[in-house]
């Protein structure tokens, strides 16, 4: 029971310090404001200068104008607050109107504003009210006027219960957790169809050059999974379509996510054998090596003397304890499958979470790069806790 709280402990460690490590990234090195309104975000760096003597403050729409706090000095101002500026002045940031001394009263620390003066009077080259109240707009609603650890807290907090938020990209239109729930079917779709046929593909190919160690056709296969991990993914997928798609025509150019699941299997085998054949080879090296390593045991000797067949042996004696390495390597490279599938969805057109990924990277759309990077590594840790249980039915020692 300890193993199992400790390996659940490390997983929820790890979620947390992946989605701070990239949270703090995206807010830190972007700007999210930026990606959100575009060029009307150049607001927040604009200073206008004062036409008149009088109280300089923001006069975005809803914001008051009546009982706002003098400040001595500012280098910037929000809502609720004035400070007192004389004619040529530079103004603080997000300051869009100056209320000149006719138009006010002031009281105590404090300082009304007449009706009569509007948003933008008495400044010159300062930023448009409009856009300020928009900027306003955007702070509040993506938390961007929190400090960065509230910020993340709250989207925390938010994506636990699966909000996601809006798009920044497409005036946060579809959100991005109904944007996610449309991709993800068809990404593990296709990474689950890429295991399958790397296993289908690897096992059946590390026995039979096992049973043939050191003879040509074992370095034969020996060369083929040098080349196949040489060959980059992107120009393997190039291949597969041109020779199997474009040539052939045995499959479909593209992927038609309207069509009845059979046919979206067919048009994602071309993509999975992408993913797969690399996955593969790797898999044949290890479970080769070791299922040599195994064959030269004590217990092996022993069963052939008992008279076991060849198979027999191969199979019921040599596979399972062979099996620790292909295991491992089965859970580390979900990683690289998930880095492929990104690559064979954009070759392939199958609007999958590796596109979506693709696409909010080149608008700078950061709820959809946290919420997919989130989601891979959440499946890489469930992928390698089924490891430690794959371990443990393989060798109940590992639980000790």
């Amino acid at each position: 029971m300890n193993y199992w709280l400790q390996r659940v402990g490390m997983a929820v460690l790890l979620l947390l310090a992946v989605s701070a490590l990239t949270f703090g990234a995206m807010n830190v090195l972007g700007d999210p404001l930026f990606n959100i309104l575009g060029p009307t975000a150049s607001a927040t760096d604009v200073r206008g200068t004062a036409r008149v003597d009088g109280y300089a403050y923001q006069a975005s729409k809803g914001n008051p104008t009546t009982g706002l706090v003098i400040l001595e000095q500012a280098d910037e101002l929000t809502a609720g607050q004035a400070l007192l500026v004389s004619a040529d002045d530079e103004l603080p940031l997000r300051t869009d109107t100056v209320a000149p001394l006719d138009s006010v009263t002031v009281e105590g620390g404090t300082v009304s504003i007449a009706a009569s003066v509007t948003p933008g009077d008495s400044v010159f080259n300062g930023p448009e009210p409009e856009q300020l109240f928009k900027v306003a707009e955007a702070e509040r609603e993506f938390y961007l006027d929190k400090s960065l650890p509230e910020r993340y807290g709250r989207w925390l907090s938010d994506f636990v219960r699966g909000d996601m938020g809006p798009q920044f990209s497409k005036t946060g239109e579809p959100p991005v957790a109904d944007l996610i729930k449309e991709r993800l079917p068809r990404s593990v779709m296709l990474l689950v169809m890429a295991q399958l046929l790397a296993t289908v593909i690897a096992i059946p190919w590390s026995i039979w050059a096992a049973a043939k160690a050191n003879k040509p056709v074992d370095k034969a296969s020996t060369i083929t999974t040098f080349l196949i991990v040489a060959l980059p993914s992107f120009a393997l997928g190039v291949i597969l379509k041109y020779v199997f798609a474009i040539k052939l025509s045995w499959f479909p150019q593209t992927f038609n996510a309207q069509d009845p699941l059979l046919s979206r299997l067919y048009q994602m085998f071309l993509p999975a054998l992408t993913i797969a054949l690399p996955a593969a080879a790797v898999y044949q090296r290890l479970l080769r090596t070791d299922l040599i390593t195994t064959l030269q045991e004590d217990f092996i000797l022993m069963a052939r003397s008992k008279g076991v067949s060849k198979n027999g042996v191969l199979f019921r004696h040599a596979l399972r304890p062979s099996m620790f390495s292909f295991v491992t390597v089965f859970g580390i490279n979900t990683g690289a499958m998930i880095s492929g599938a990104l690559i064979a969805e954009t070759i392939f057109g199958v609007p999958g979470l590796g596109r979506a990924v693709v696409e909010a990277v080149a608008t700078e759309d950061f709820p959809i790069v946290l919420a997919i990077v989130m989601i891979i590594a959440t499946a890489f840790v469930v992928v390698n806790v089924a490891v430690d249980v794959v371990y443990s039915l393989i060798d109940p020692r590992v639980r000790r």
